[in-house]
């Protein structure tokens, strides 16, 4: 009898394998002291040579989808970056999880109503390794790729994916993270929350990446309980997060959110927002979903797990519960602005195709695309949704 955290770890792309998910909540050696500025741990890495414009073979599988993939725009095209799924027989219990290192890039196509999308994704670079469950900030020098899992456990590493297809590294982490949320402030990078050397985390890390030898600094945490997969964004010079849930570990009994905060790095406080809901009024996890920041200040997000279903499953795994349909884990399937001016949530779009966990969103003047996910425990979609826009 498989044990039910591993199942749900299994089940939501959680970055351990079967055989390390039952030490999931011990925490592992720090590969540096905190606050310590050392060499990236990627020095030995040479550059990506391709250019932005090059070519290179897809790898096989990625024709299911990902999830878990680092994200962003560079130089008017869309970016995801490494991303795992299970491509053979997903729901077989000892399917392997599979990752991936492939940088690929798509021009946007719009539409004129909320639509499936038919995507060119051309593979333009290669990670180090292959990595999934990172986080993504984007800055004026490019997109800054952080942390994740490959298949040795947790990162510490910092990347900076440049116009040109060019991986550089920064400096690493004091902490080993996976599955947090990033944004950026100019050449302010944030990372929030997550698992830290395997434990759920309610810190807040920052790296100017125009100073990097003063390394990543710790800032207040944030108050509350610890969340893994968060939705971040940045809007008019401060960070808002919500959603996010925590594993059982050192203790602790499982924990989900569906508030949200505020975060201003000049008093480096936290401030509560409110938590996003439906038309009906019903409150929504954002966890495992995603956030973007409009043209115009607003906060665009995305799928997320069933605040219900998920918090019971990890509390306890229900015999059979990799075997239903979709729409029995009632993802998110709302897509939602919130006015940073009015404090106040709109609900843009509801539709199945937007109900992920795990997916990619990007937003150009015109909408919101949100690429790939899982449709349910384990299975992916390669599919590109678009979301357009009320004209003003």
């Amino acid at each position: 009898m498989i044990n039910s955290l591993i199942i749900l770890l299994i089940a939501y792309c959680a970055p351990l394998s079967p055989a390390e998910a039952a030490e999931s909540v011990r925490p592992s050696v720090s590969i540096e002291a905190a606050g310590s500025v050392q060499p990236s741990v990627s020095t030995a890495m040479p550059a990506a040579k391709a250019g932005i414009t090059a070519r290179l073979s897809a790898e096989a599988g990625f024709e299911h989808g990902l999830s878990g993939s680092f994200a962003g725009q560079l130089g008017g095209r869309l970016i995801i970056a490494g991303g795992c799924n299970f491509p053979h027989d997903p729901l077989a219990p000892q399917s392997p999880k599979q990752y991936y290192s492939g940088i690929y890039a798509a021009m946007p196509t719009a539409a004129k109503r909320a639509t499936p999308v038919s995507m060119n994704w051309e593979r333009i670079a290669t990670l180090p390794t292959p990595r999934a469950y990172g986080a993504t900030a984007s800055t004026p020098a490019g997109l800054v790729l952080i942390g994740g899992t490959d298949t040795s456990g947790s990162l510490a590493e910092t990347l900076l994916l440049d116009r040109k297809g060019n991986l550089t590294p920064l400096p690493p982490l004091p902490r080993r993270i996976d599955n947090a949320a990033a944004a950026a402030i100019g050449n302010t990078v944030y990372l929030f929350g997550g698992n830290a050397d395997g434990i759920p985390s309610r810190a807040l890390w920052a790296l100017d990446i125009t100073a990097p030898q003063r390394g990543w600094q710790r800032l207040s945490d944030i108050p509350g309980n610890p969340r893994t997969q968060p939705a971040m964004a940045a809007a008019n010079g401060e960070l808002y997060v919500w959603g996010g849930f925590a594993l059982r570990h050192a203790g602790n009994e499982p924990t989900l959110n569906t508030d949200g905060y505020r975060y201003n790095p000049t008093t480096d406080t936290w401030h509560p927002l409110p938590a996003p809901a439906d038309d009906s009024g019903e409150p929504l996890s954002l966890g495992g979903g995603a956030a973007t920041t409009l043209a115009d200040g607003r906060i665009a997000v995305a799928g997320g797990v069933n605040k219900d279903i998920f918090l019971n499953a990890i509390i306890k795994t229900p015999d059979g519960y990799l075997q239903h349909p979709p729409e029995w884990y009632r993802f998110n399937k709302n897509v939602l602005v919130f006015d940073p001016a009015t404090q106040r949530w709109t609900v843009l779009a509801s539709s199945s195709h937007a109900a992920r966990a795990g997916a990619s969103i990007f937003a150009i003047p015109r909408g919101i695309f949100i690429y790939g996910g899982e449709l349910k425990p384990r299975i992916r979609t390669p599919e590109t949704f678009f979301i357009p826009l009320p004209a003003k």
